[in-house]
């Protein structure tokens, strides 16, 4: 067997990472709303809810006329559930500290995310997104720029793409990490 070209590597690599319902289009096209609503975040501080919206009844839809409807409920169940754990763990907070927690743009732009791809790449996009922040900040504060507030989305869209990467198994950790 002959081994891969680079541009076959790269086609397998786009195929794994984006396949779901009219693999790989729609979810591409989900990924490219996810990049533009957490860029405008990362501008204007605002994640805009009508993409999201025309994103998730895209998915949805696609995933109804795909796999039934079975799986599209399945999908819509997810992205509602964590979207309604991320308003609870909001409100919550709110209740305690009188101060928002998360924005509901992010929840709603988390939502999207899981209804396309599922909770696990979410969960790290959130873990991922909160270090590579953290990371932001501290080299904000080095070269002395002072940072007010942090828009969350960009950060959310850097993990999630990672998360992906892991999930999908594009990156292979070693061993003991490997648990994907």
């Amino acid at each position: 067997m002959e081994p891969l070209t680079q541009s076959e590597m790269m086609s397998a690599v786009f195929h794994t990472m984006f396949s779901g319902p009219f693999e790989p289009w729609l979810p591409l096209g989900i990924v490219v709303i996810l990049f533009a609503t957490a860029a405008w975040d990362a501008r204007t501080g605002i994640v805009p809810n009508i993409p999201l919206l025309i994103g998730g009844i895209a998915i949805i839809a696609g995933r109804f006329m795909t796999k039934g409807f079975p799986d599209a409920i399945v999908h819509l169940a997810m992205a509602a559930g964590l979207w309604a754990v991320l308003w609870a763990f909001n409100e919550f907070w709110y209740r305690f500290f009188q101060k928002d927690a998360i924005g509901m743009g992010d929840a709603k732009w988390t939502a999207l995310a899981a209804a396309t791809f599922g909770v696990l790449p979410c969960v790290l996009a959130w873990f991922i997104g909160s270090w590579v922040a953290i990371l932001w900040i501290g080299l904000s504060y080095l070269i002395r720029r002072r940072i007010s507030k942090v828009y969350f989305a960009p950060f959310l869209f850097c993990g999630l793409m990672v998360g992906l990467s892991l999930t999908k198994k594009i990156i292979q950790l070693p061993y003991p990490y490997n648990f994907f």
